[in-house]
């Protein structure tokens, strides 16, 4: 294609729609299904192109998803001892300390030494295992919560009564606004700059008008005046639930630092990283870290995972699931409550949200929207 000479064609060229024949919910899905599967068979012959260079090994690169991962494949390109097996070198390249870390260990001939010690049905399982419990759809990584560990406090007073933040959880706004942002928007100047100087207003502000748009997006950006000290509009939705006339309907509990088990924790994202989970499962394997410390990853109440996947994966893979976690930030509820609600918190703390790590990032986040459209249409 000749730059400039797009060659732009209708539905109904295309797919046979107009306006006398309605596209249906139902035949949108199939539309974006059907695409979908056609960029992923594209992808999968560019894959099996580039695996004849790979010494006979499948393609396997920092950006290849775990359920794509064949785990007798996996184990012959652990055990082989070469070092640019391209599974081998996706761990070295996992992360910017990964090189390093796998020298420390031992290099190729302890990845080889590991995975032989582990077995190729044990190994080949755990991978399958892995893979088979991502969801089909999922939200995007830019779309989840960016949160850190150390945040959790001021997420649990966000979500409780009694300290310096609690947020609306009841979805209720005053008059006719549509949401959160047309709340904020309908304020007095003099209630704005209390905001603007740190301080929640005083004034009862009684609500009664239901709506479904409570939280707030910024995209990847913080909510402006964000941050663990927040101010202005960031504060406002921080405090909200302090000025709607109830001051205990807005209440979900948080446990800090808690502890679950590794087979207990389920997945939310549909992409994990097969590179990064190794990587992590051999250095869990062989002694070199630690991956019982979640490092203050967020949980729901039924053990879905908010963060902490590849910490999550690499120790099934690593142990079987035989491995409880500490310092679990556990918040309880589900996933579709908390997801939205997280994000917007993280956003009025100040915590940016993440795009997903991929060579081709730009493509893989738009797969990743078609999917998840495709799964709610």
């Amino acid at each position: 294609m000749i730059m400039g000479e797009i060659n732009v064609k209708t539905l109904k060229e295309v797919y046979g729609y107009s306006k006398k024949k309605r596209l249906s919910n139902k035949s949108l899905k199939k539309i974006i299904l059907d695409e979908t599967i056609k960029v992923l068979i594209e992808q999968g012959e560019t894959a099996e192109e580039k695996s004849a260079d790979a010494g006979g090994f499948a393609s396997v690169t920092t950006s290849t998803n775990i359920a794509d991962l064949d785990g007798s494949d996996a184990y012959r390109q652990l055990v082989s001892g070469d070092e640019s097996a391209p599974l081998v070198q996706a761990m070295i390249n996992a992360e910017p300390w990964a090189s390093g870390a796998v020298s420390k260990a031992g290099g190729v001939e302890a990845i080889k030494k590991w995975a032989e010690g582990v077995g190729e049905a044990d190994l080949s399982a755990r991978i399958s295992k892995i893979g088979s419990s991502l969801p089909g759809s999922a939200p995007a990584k830019v779309d989840m919560p960016a949160l850190e560990g150390e945040d959790a406090a001021n997420v649990a007073d966000a979500l409780s009564p009694g300290g310096k933040y609690n947020i609306d959880l009841a979805a209720v706004y005053a008059g006719d606004s549509e949401d959160f942002d047309a709340w904020y928007d309908g304020l007095s100047d003099e209630d704005k700059a209390s905001y603007d100087a740190g301080k929640v207003p005083s004034a009862d502000k009684n609500e009664s008008f239901i709506r479904e748009d409570k939280y707030p997006r910024q995209g990847k950006s913080p909510m402006p005046g964000g941050g663990a000290d927040a101010v202005g509009k960031a504060l406002a939705f921080l405090t909200k639930g302090m000025a709607d006339g109830n001051p205990t309907d807005d209440n979900i509990s948080v446990t800090q630092g808690g502890s679950i088990a590794n087979s207990k924790m389920v997945p939310t994202q549909s992409n994990i990283l097969a590179g990064k989970s190794m990587l992590f499962a051999f250095l869990q394997g062989t002694g070199n870290t630690d991956l019982s410390d979640m490092g203050g990853a967020f949980v729901t109440s039924a053990g879905e995972i908010l963060d902490g996947h590849h910490r999550w994966s690499g120790a099934y893979i690593g142990t079987g699931g035989g491995l409880t976690h500490s310092n679990v930030h556990v918040v309880d509820g589900d996933k579709d409550t908390l997801i939205p609600m997280l994000v917007s918190v993280g956003n009025a703390l100040g915590r940016s949200q993440k795009e997903s790590r991929t060579r081709n990032n730009k493509d893989q986040l738009i797969m990743e929207r078609w999917k998840t459209i495709a799964g709610i249409v």
